[in-house]
């Protein structure tokens, strides 16, 4: 009797191909009476993340581009846009019914889109995304400024002035009592305990007695909340830009806080800045420069936009991921314009040198790593709605 050479077992040879343990890049085939050996493309489990963006009637720079399909391919980041649809009545009820937390809502991601403090307390324009109220984020481990800690670390919240209606009391504008909670809801979900609230004399006893009405000044156990007027906080400002993690400020007085912080830390480069409406529907930067509305290339201000959406999205590791590299640049004395760093010897780069160092850096931690209370450590445990990062079949090739 003729005896057939034997043939490996085809699933066991397969799953060692896609661990990469090694095998050669041949699969036998199958039917094969002259055992003819088939030559195969070799298969990989590439694991990827997808991060699901609104899409945006402006297109990126060519600049802003070429950085953000830098950090992406990095990361193994799958950016995926889809058509921007505002959240339905019905569809919120829906969610409402079921007791289930609702999925994050894709956000419109458009760092090189410029916002004015100044424009935005006068209403902003059509151009602008809606909002019930923003969030900007001056966060630096590198500054080396007199603010008596290495990291810098504010959050800096704005009602919109749409819903600012005219108090009764004071007769004047005053955020409506539901859009100063989610504020401070927000700022105690980053655990930011230190919160000033910053007004005029003329409504700071009509929101005191607001927020009696509304209970908020119990919470003294969970937040140190201070309402001072204009003139008091900015004196604090000067002499400790981190005096507290969160300010909120009314519209109206935005720009004086801005420019104040921007001149005791000496950072005038852009900040993040988030548009929150039932949720994140927006990333964009804001500088107090208004002379134009397309920002050049920011290194930092890229990484901490990617780095908000992904967390947004459920994706901590990859927002984790980002700004550990960060910290590992500028830990290492690599600087950009407007960013400056507590290390006695520095080099200044280009914002598109920042983002190709960082891309091409060794997986290391930096000696003092990330500690940006908007993007919780690795330690903590992921949120309910984290997403999964996806599994993808690639041959050697690259098809899939």
């Amino acid at each position: 009797m003729e005896t057939r050479p034997e043939q490996p077992d085809l699933p066991t040879h397969l799953h060692q191909v896609a661990r990469g343990g090694g095998a050669p890049d041949r699969i036998p085939a199958v039917q094969s009476g002259q055992g003819h050996i088939a030559q195969r493309p070799s298969l990989s489990l590439v694991g990827t993340s997808q991060l699901v963006l609104a899409d945006h009637a402006d297109l990126p720079p060519a600049d802003w581009q070429d950085a953000l399909d830098r950090l992406t391919d990095w990361l193994k980041l799958d950016l995926r846009h889809v058509p921007l649809r505002p959240a339905g009545a019905l569809r919120q009820v829906a969610s409402w019914a079921s007791n289930q937390r609702a999925e994050p809502r894709p956000v419109q991601f458009i760092p090189w889109q410029n916002v004015s403090p100044v424009a935005f307390q006068a209403g902003g324009d059509a151009g602008f995304p809606r909002a019930d109220w923003v969030a900007s984020y001056l966060h630096d481990q590198g500054t080396g400024k007199p603010i008596k800690a290495s990291t810098l670390d504010v959050m800096l919240m704005s009602p919109h002035p749409a819903t600012c209606p005219i108090d009764e009391d004071c007769a004047a504008p005053l955020p409506r009592s539901a859009t100063m909670e989610a504020m401070l809801q927000a700022a105690q979900a980053e655990g930011r305990k230190r919160v000033c609230i910053i007004v005029d004399a003329r409504r700071r006893n009509a929101l005191i007695r607001q927020m009696l009405v509304t209970g908020r000044a119990a919470a003294r156990d969970q937040q140190e909340i201070e309402i001072l007027p204009i003139e008091d906080a900015l004196c604090h400002l000067v002499r400790h830009a981190a005096r507290w993690d969160a300010i909120i400020v009314l519209p109206d007085l935005r720009s004086l806080v801005f420019a104040m912080l921007a001149e005791t830390t000496g950072i005038w480069a852009p900040w993040p800045m988030l548009w929150h409406r039932r949720g994140v529907s927006a990333i964009t930067g804001e500088v107090l420069d208004e002379a134009d509305s397309s920002l050049p290339l920011n290194a930092p201000l890229l990484v901490q936009a990617l780095a908000l959406a992904a967390q947004h999205a459920g994706l901590t590791h990859v927002a984790q991921r980002l700004m550990q590299g960060a910290a590992r640049i500028w830990d290492s004395g690599i600087i950009t314009p407007g960013r400056g760093s507590v290390a006695p010897y520095v080099t200044e780069v280009t914002d598109a040198e920042f983002v190709h160092q960082l891309c091409r850096g060794a997986e290391q931690r930096s000696r003092k790593g990330s500690t940006w209370r908007a993007i919780p450590a690795a330690s903590v445990s992921p949120s309910p709605r984290k997403s999964r990062p996806a599994l993808r079949l690639v041959a050697a090739n690259g098809e899939q």
